[in-house]
């Protein structure tokens, strides 16, 4: 790992999130005006999901994502140091019990959420399960060795085991002698030439990763929706929305398989139309 550059985020991370949010104050005009951080990819992909919207409501989401995604940045930063009592501060969890229920029965849970608020910090819901599951975190290592580092210890503080995205079906389907609860970032965008698995999202044509819902599946799991919402600057709320009790609705697709996944990308588009910059805007998620 590069020592300097952990040296100081380190350093940086000691600092009050109030000093922190005075450099995403800082961070956001130089994104915005300045270096101009993937203008464009955030219009096109506006514009393309909200065509009701005219270019003066438009420009209104963008800036807000731009001061969102500072206030990311130094938000996950501060995870190296923050204290538990914080946290817990911070972030308020609902309707966890329907996990521990599951999970006390002796069943798995598999929770879906999506790149929206700080999905970092949704981390802390493992200290609200029983101490007797078994708990996952799925992640996508990173081509950068030395931020794949510092991201693998961002999220080592919490009880989950770190599970690289490739090793997940042979780790959670090999856990038969314990009730397991893993998280799964499932909004990550896929595509491949023969894959009939799409459904209609934000006005596009969307291919979705089904891992999840193929892996529960084998186990007989519980599937949840984990929405996260911002209460104010730096205080979330968690929500667990067990999918089975959400009503299904009609599919235009022809095969609707994976009806929980369908479900999730339901609930989740829906979150994304009630405060749309809280989304991860900056990343090509359409062909």
């Amino acid at each position: 790992m590069n020592k300097f550059l952990f040296s100081l985020l380190d350093a940086l991370a000691r600092l009050p999130l109030g000093i922190l949010y005075l450099f995403s104050d800082l961070i956001t005009p130089v994104l915005y005006h300045i270096v101009k951080y993937r203008r464009k990819v955030v219009r096109d992909n506006l514009t393309s999901s909200f065509p009701d919207k005219n270019l003066k409501e438009i420009k209104k989401i963008e800036r807000s994502y731009y001061r969102y995604l500072g206030d990311q940045i130094v938000e996950t930063l501060k995870l190296l140091h923050i204290s538990d009592k914080e946290l817990i501060r911070r972030v308020k969890v609902t309707n966890y019990e329907a996990v521990n229920e599951t999970l006390s029965s002796g069943k798995n849970a598999v929770l879906m959420m999506g790149h929206y608020n700080n999905w970092e910090w949704a981390q802390e819901i493992t200290r609200y399960f029983i101490p007797e599951a078994f708990m996952a975190s799925i992640y996508h290592p990173l081509d950068n060795k030395d931020w794949d580092e510092i991201f693998k210890k961002l999220r080592n503080r919490w009880n989950a085991h770190i599970v690289p995205m490739a090793k997940a079906p042979r780790v959670l389907l090999n856990k038969q002698n314990m009730p397991w609860v893993c998280g799964f970032i499932a909004d990550a965008y896929t595509w491949h030439k023969n894959d009939n698995n799409w459904i209609d999202f934000l006005n596009h044509k969307t291919w979705f990763i089904y891992g999840p819902e193929e892996i529960g599946d084998k186990v007989g799991a519980e599937f949840f929706y984990l929405e996260m919402n911002r209460l104010k600057r730096g205080h979330y709320e968690i929500i667990f929305h067990p999918l089975s009790s959400i009503h299904k609705p009609s599919s235009p697709h022809p095969n609707p398989s994976f009806p929980l996944t369908r479900l999730f990308w339901q609930e989740f588009e829906a979150t994304i139309k009630r405060n749309p910059a809280y989304w991860l805007w900056s990343h090509k998620r359409w062909k």
